[in-house]
């Protein structure tokens, strides 16, 4: 007789099927580009395929091959918000799919199986980047793909072939997603390690040979494509903060260093006091066992892990969340072994108390699903365009810089960019002296707009305010047009 599908089972599937439905939502939300995809856009827009193996413009940096596959879809689908977010939504909604079968793979606990499902498809964090304009979601993708395809090609069980498509698979994927490379380290040693126990010194020979195509394709991306973005100064001084701090007796480096593993780890584990205390236990638990049960599997998961922080050390890599989003799956996988390692060695009372402690943890990402139905929105510049055009109030729209791009991107390049194009827009920039401008145009027009956008942090309002104040100098404010992180003010001379 077939046996009914246990209620973990069904509880995957049916995390599963919210993680897929959030992510169409906030798919099809379309809601404004914000100014880095923004200038993602632009190049996608501006360039032909083969510039995107060269450094991208407006101090961009993605996967040449993303950023081929978007431009594909963008000449397939329409220059709108959908054909941008394809490949993202793609790489999110895999992630989950992947997790499905790693439970499998690595031989969890039934009970458990649930919960990893439930982390990735509720986690705010996740959901977000799973539509967003950047490669992030697929750098996760491509992450728990790599381990899938290294348990599904075990060094037992290596044929001829199988090196071809790791030759293949790895040097391509690097191309398609720049933290592949930290994967491919745990994958070398992963194998390396199980042939050095096998003494199989044929297959290291043919290892070898594998990681020297994943070095040349990997030397070729650095001097074509990474070496210009890592030498770009803006870039340092913005990830400053998020390279891991070597000299930890410095002032403020603990706090530092907290302020990093809070970002990688709350998106995967839970942002909640308990929630964090509860994964980083699990965590730690689970690399334990794994190490001592199954040690080509901790290399394959941890030394990533490793290698990541090894070159954030050096200063070659950033861990700022977003960056890093490939980390995550490979913590929550890794809290996931540890708690079906607790719940194999314990009885009925320990494992309610383990699953009440589970439940606990995920119990904030379920928020996530009062998002359907609800505008996804950041920063709602389209509609603060379209109610200024709708106005039809006189005189200049003077958008400011943080807006730039992305007003850029939808009044010369979106498909509806009748809808956003302003005759008079004036594009700032940081040395605009906006006091100076308003004198001169002055005897030109009746009014002017301002329009801002890009308002989610103090420093960014504060400018704002600074702004507003120069135009009141000089003009009465009559218009207000204030959206999500996203408004437009008319003033009359």
């Amino acid at each position: 007789m077939k046996r009914s599908p246990s209620i973990s089972v069904l509880l995957s599937l049916v995390f599963l099927t919210l993680g897929i439905t959030l992510r169409l939502w906030y798919y099809l939300d379309a809601r404004s580009l914000f100014i880095d995809e923004a200038n993602l856009a632009l190049n996608i827009s501006e360039l032909p395929y083969h510039r995107f193996f060269q450094p991208l413009l407006y101090d961009q940096y993605a996967p040449p091959l993303f950023m081929v596959f978007s431009k594909g879809a963008v000449q397939l689908l329409g220059n709108h918000e959908w054909a941008l977010r394809l490949w993202p939504l793609i790489g999110g909604i895999l992630i989950l799919f992947t997790f499905l079968r790693l439970n499998k793979k690595l031989h969890l606990a039934t009970a458990i199986c649930w919960f990893p499902l439930a982390m990735a498809a509720l986690s705010p964090f996740l959901l977000r980047f799973a539509t967003e304009l950047k490669q992030y979601s697929t750098d996760g993708a491509l992450a728990l793909g790599i381990i899938l395809l290294a348990l599904e090609l075990p060094p037992e069980k290596m044929k001829n072939r199988h090196y071809w498509i790791w030759a293949f698979a790895g040097a391509l994927s690097l191309w398609l997603s720049m933290p592949v490379v930290f994967l491919l380290c745990g994958v070398g040693t992963y194998y390396f390690y199980h042939f050095i126990r096998q003494r199989n010194g044929k297959a290291l020979f043919v290892l070898s040979l594998v990681g020297a195509v994943w070095a040349l394709s990997f030397a070729v991306l650095y001097i074509t494509v990474l070496k210009a973005g890592i030498d770009r100064p803006v870039l340092q001084t913005y990830h400053s903060a998020y390279f891991f701090p070597v000299q930890l007796w410095e002032t403020g480096a603990w706090k530092q260093l907290g302020g990093i593993f809070y970002g990688l780890l709350s998106p995967a584990l839970g942002f909640t006091v308990a929630g964090l205390i509860i994964g980083i236990g699990l965590l730690l638990w689970g690399s334990y066992r794994l190490f001592q049960q199954q040690t080509g599997f901790f290399i394959l998961i941890v030394l990533p892990i490793l290698a990541c922080f090894s070159a954030a050390a050096c200063q070659l890599f950033s861990l700022i969340p977003r960056v890093s989003l490939f980390l995550m799956p490979l913590f929550l996988m890794l809290a996931t072994y540890g708690a079906s390692e607790v719940w194999k060695s314990s009885g009925t009372y320990l494992r309610m108390a383990l699953l009440g402690l589970l439940i606990l943890e995920a119990a904030p990402f379920a928020n996530s699903i009062n998002q359907l139905g609800q505008t996804t929105e950041i920063e709602n510049l389209k509609a603060v365009l379209v109610e200024i055009k709708g106005s039809s109030r006189p005189g200049p729209a003077y958008i400011d810089v943080a807006a730039t791009p992305a007003y850029r991107y939808y009044s010369q390049w979106h498909d509806q960019k009748q809808r956003y194009q302003f005759p008079g827009a004036i594009l700032l920039s940081w040395d605009s002296n906006l006091q100076e401008i308003l004198e001169r145009q002055r005897k030109e027009s009746p009014g002017f707009w301002l329009v801002f956008s890009q308002l989610l942090s103090d420093e960014a309002r504060d400018l704002r305010n600074r702004k507003r104040a120069i135009a009141e100098a000089k003009a009465k404010e009559k218009v207000q047009i204030e959206k999500t992180g996203a408004e437009g003010y008319w003033y009359e001379y």
